[in-house]
């Protein structure tokens, strides 16, 4: 079998991480672009917030480029067979992540308000509370994109391989899935 690395972008609480756990369940090896940025936090002894995930991961790209968290994934899934990448937020990793041999990219999104609702209820550490910080934070990400470096949500998920909107069910977003791996393995 081929090498192939499934890339996952889209908004916060678009159901990337639900996406993840199926590939996981078909034995890809996991990991994720804020894997490398809360390590950086947590390496500095900051907090792990949305916003500091947020402004660590633009400071990092303006230090050190606009594939630093993918060149520093890379290194992690370029041994292994099947691997997913998660939270692929900047136009600067989409390109490096193309250039690399089976790299797919999956955009996962969904309508803002169920969004929020899913971000709710799912309770991660970091998430914001508010509908006001809500918007304040996907604004962001949707926004901060220059040259590359910064998030640019729309920008990824334009560059996508599929994209899926995921507003139905868990057993509908599985048969999204298995469509897409049906098409690329």
């Amino acid at each position: 079998m081929a090498k192939i690395v499934i890339g996952l972008t889209g908004p916060i609480s678009g159901g990337k991480g639900t996406v993840a756990d199926i590939l996981k369940e078909k034995g890809f090896f996991y990991t994720s672009l804020s894997d490398r940025i809360r390590e950086e936090i947590t390496h500095r002894g900051g907090e792990i917030t949305r916003e500091n995930l947020q402004d660590v991961a633009d400071e990092l790209r303006k230090s050190f480029g606009a594939n630093v968290l993918a060149d520093r994934t890379w290194e992690l899934v370029s041994q292994k067979e099947k691997s997913a990448i998660d939270s692929i937020r900047s136009l600067g990793e989409v390109e490096f992540l193309k250039t690399k041999p089976g790299f797919i990219l999956i955009g996962v999104t969904a309508p803002r308000e169920l969004r929020y609702q899913r971000m709710k209820e799912r309770t991660r550490q970091g998430d914001p509370l508010s509908w006001e910080e809500f918007l304040r934070l996907d604004e962001k990400d949707f926004n901060s994109g220059k040259k590359g470096e910064g998030r640019n949500i729309q920008g990824c998920l334009d560059q996508a391989d599929f994209l899926i909107e995921n507003t139905g069910t868990l057993e509908e977003l599985k048969k999204k899935i298995e469509a897409i791996l049906k098409k690329i393995m």
